[in-house]
């Protein structure tokens, strides 16, 4: 258990007081921050202080090592021993390893960090408490800056499109953006924050995932079961930002959209969506092509890795839907139609793409919209 005081903190606003009272309030439910690790020293060495110096009562700190090679454990165990290191013999992955800290878990609330990650020192009080004032919330994400940039933004949760690809809120905008809260569709699994009892209900990641989607995933389960996604633009961390989209990705990302998408919709809202999954195929076959056979042999394993597990796809599938409290409607209603090219190519085109794609995705997804009753 670790606990942090805030004397230092001098309220001048109503809500600098209010936020003194909580730092303050020994009735704040207890919380647990999860950090997944595999060879990540470099990065947890800005991580983990910024994460003891949170100003919040009551919370743990549970990291899970997946097998590291670097040196992680023994330096953790010599600057950190108030952290709970759960070591596994294997990598199991971004899901994986984060469903082995949820077992340890004993907060409230659940919080889920990427090692290369820093907090803000309210970080942790700003989400909790804004879950803890909405019992409809079951999530919330974070307003996310770049480390390296933090005038700029990483995400403001994730955007889900009719695709079925999601994309980050926000990303490369001015960090001043997105300072309202809100509801969203979906966190990024960079830095968020789940109820416990919601945890339980929907289950932790999908571990056949291993990594990639996984975020977006465990929002359409959330969604399905009728709770919302919260965006807290108070509640700052900045992200070592990279994006890559190596064959490994390509395989999982691809694999792992199509999965979830089957888990979470009736089957004719699918059959509506094919005309959207047709322009998601162009271009992921497109940037494969652009990329080298190594990205085209990824793209084509992913869609025959669907075909041949697809009785464990249905599994999951029937296992999901009984989750399910609201309508595909209520669901297609959050949707985004915009895609984002931002990452993937140069300005230019990637403004041109936008411009030709987007209006299509729009208008399927609004006749998918006045269709679906369902």
């Amino acid at each position: 258990m670790i606990a942090r005081n805030s004397d230092s903190i001098i309220p001048n606003t109503d809500s600098e007081q209010k936020l003194a009272c909580a730092v303050n309030n020994p009735t704040m439910p207890k919380a647990s921050i999860v950090i997944v690790n595999f060879n990540m020293l470099h990065n947890l060495k800005k991580c983990l202080p910024s994460i003891l110096n949170q100003h919040f009562m009551d919370f743990e700190v549970i990291l899970v090592d997946n097998a590291s090679t670097d040196g992680s454990i023994e330096f953790l165990e010599r600057e950190f021993p108030g952290v709970q290191i759960i070591r596994n013999e294997e990598n199991l992955g971004y899901s994986g390893g984060n469903n082995v800290g949820f077992k340890y878990a004993s907060g409230d609330y659940v919080a889920v960090l990427n090692p290369d990650t820093k907090l803000e020192p309210d970080w942790l009080l700003h989400i909790i408490m804004a879950l803890d004032a909405d019992p409809q919330a079951g999530l919330a994400a974070s307003k996310i800056l770049m480390m390296d940039n933090p005038t700029r933004i990483n995400t403001c949760g994730l955007n889900i499109t009719y695709t079925g690809l999601s994309f980050c809120r926000g990303l490369g905008e001015p960090a001043d953006r997105y300072s309202k809260p809100e509801v969203i569709f979906g966190v990024s699994g960079s830095a968020f924050v789940i109820r416990r009892r919601v945890l339980e209900e929907i289950g932790g990641f999908d571990e056949s995932f291993f990594m990639y989607y996984e975020d977006t995933d465990l929002s359409l389960r959330a969604n399905l079961a009728g709770y919302k996604c919260l965006y807290v633009p108070s509640a700052v961390v900045y992200h070592q930002y990279l994006f890559k989209f190596s064959p490994r990705k390509c395989y999982m990302q691809e694999r792992n959209r199509y999965f979830s998408l089957i888990k979470t919709f009736h089957w004719q809202t699918l059959i509506l969506l094919i005309p959207t999954f047709f322009i998601s195929e162009v271009l992921a076959w497109g940037y494969a092509l652009l990329q080298g056979a190594e990205h085209l042999r990824s793209k084509y394993q992913s869609l025959a890795w669907l075909v041949a597990n697809r009785r464990e796809v249905l599994a999951a599938r029937n296992q999901v839907q009984r989750l399910r409290r609201v309508s595909d409607k209520t669901l297609l209603n959050r949707f985004c139609y915009r895609l984002s090219f931002t990452d993937t190519t140069h300005a230019w085109l990637a403004g041109i793409l936008a411009t030709l794609i987007n209006p299509g995705v729009f208008l399927w997804g609004w006749v998918c919209r006045t269709l679906v009753f369902w």
